[in-house]
C-alpha cells in the first residue's frame, strides 16, 4: 500500500493483495492505460475492480510522450464506462479504488469531448442496478472524485483509509483559482508594491492551509463525507464482507453464469486494439 501522499506505486499491486491468490483478469488493457478494471475474487466471489494508475502513461495522442496518470482521459473514462455497463448487466458488484486527481483539462481535451465521455461515465454509475463501492485510497479530487462513484453518486458504502485526501480542489489549486486576477499566466503574482505582494502570499497560504485541513480524512468522516475510515491493513477484509453482502441479498442484481458474462464479448471485441 501507498506509504504516504507523495509516492507512486503499482496499482495492480493492490489489487494483488485484495483478490484471492492475487489472480486478476484485466480487460481492455490496450485501452486508457491510465486506467485499470478487471474481476477478481474476494472471499470466493467476484468482484469487478476500477483503479487508478500511478506514475507516467503513455499518451495515444502522442506516442513519442507520457503524461500524468491519476487523471481521467478519453480513453480511461470509455473504458471504464463500458466496464461498469458490463458489470451492471453480468450482475457483479463493483469495488472503485480512487486515488484520482480530477480529469484531463486544456484545449486538446475540450477538442475530444471530454466532458460528453464524462457525462456518460457518471449516467452510467447512477443507473448501474449492481451494488457498488467506493474505496478513497489517497487522493479523491475535483470531478474525478464524483465521476469514480463517489459519495454524491450513492454507492452502497464509501471508505476512506487513514491517508485518504477528499477534496473538490487541493489547496493550491483553488489557492491559485481565488487569486487568479492578481497572478500572471505562470500563476506568479504580478503586483509590484511589496505590502501587496506579501498580502497576497499570505491569503493564499490562508486558503492553502484551511483546505488542507478540511481534507483530513477524519475531518470527512465528522462532516458524513465518508462513511468509515478503515486502516489499510484491513481493508481486503471489509470488501470481502460487502462482497459477500451483495451476493446474499441479490435486489436487483442479474444472476448469469460466468462461463457467459458480456464482459468475455467485451474483451473478444476490443482484443488487438491499439
Amino acid at each position: 500500500m501507498p506509504p504516504d501522499h507523495r509516492e507512486a506505486y503499482d496499482a495492480l499491486q493492490i489489487l494483488a493483495r485484495i483478490c484471492d491468490q492475487s489472480l486478476f483478469w484485466e480487460v481492455m488493457p490496450e485501452i486508457g492505460e491510465e486506467m485499470i478494471c478487471g474481476v477478481g475474487r474476494v472471499g470466493g466471489l467476484y468482484a469487478g475492480f476500477i483503479i487508478n494508475r500511478q506514475g507516467l502513461v503513455g499518451d495515444p495522442e502522442h506516442p513519442d510522450q507520457k503524461r500524468p496518470g491519476a487523471i481521467l482521459y478519453r480513453g480511461g473514462i470509455a473504458k471504464i464506462a463500458e466496464f461498469s455497463r458490463c458489470c451492471d448487466a453480468d450482475g457483479i458488484p463493483i469495488i472503485w479504488l480512487q486515488d484520482i486527481s480530477g480529469f484531463d483539462i486544456g484545449a486538446e481535451a475540450e477538442r475530444q469531448g471530454l466532458l460528453a465521455y464524462g457525462s456518460s461515465l457518471i449516467y452510467t454509475n447512477s443507473t448501474n442496478q449492481v451494488p457498488m463501492f467506493t474505496v478513497l485510497l489517497r487522493k479523491a479530487a475535483g470531478a474525478g472524485y464524483y465521476a469514480m462513484s463517489g459519495l454524491p453518486y450513492d454507492p452502497v458504502i464509501q471508505l476512506a483509509t487513514t491517508i485518504s485526501r477528499l477534496s473538490v480542489m487541493e489547496g493550491r489549486t483553488l489557492a491559485i483559482a481565488t487569486y487568479n486576477t492578481k497572478l500572471d499566466d505562470n500563476f506568479e503574482i504580478v503586483a509590484d508594491d511589496p505590502d501587496e505582494r506579501q498580502a497576497i502570499v499570505d491569503g493564499m497560504k490562508a486558503v492553502e492551509k484551511r483546505i488542507e485541513q478540511d481534507m483530513d480524512p477524519y475531518v470527512a468522516a465528522r462532516q458524513m463525507d465518508t462513511d468509515e475510515i478503515v486502516e489499510l491493513g484491513e481493508l481486503r477484509d471489509y470488501l470481502a464482507a460487502l462482497v459477500e453482502m451483495s451476493y446474499q441479498g441479490i435486489g436487483y442484481r442479474r444472476i448469469k453464469n460466468p462461463r457467459i458474462w458480456s464482459l468475455h464479448d467485451l474483451a473478444v471485441l476490443t482484443r488487438g486494439v491499439r
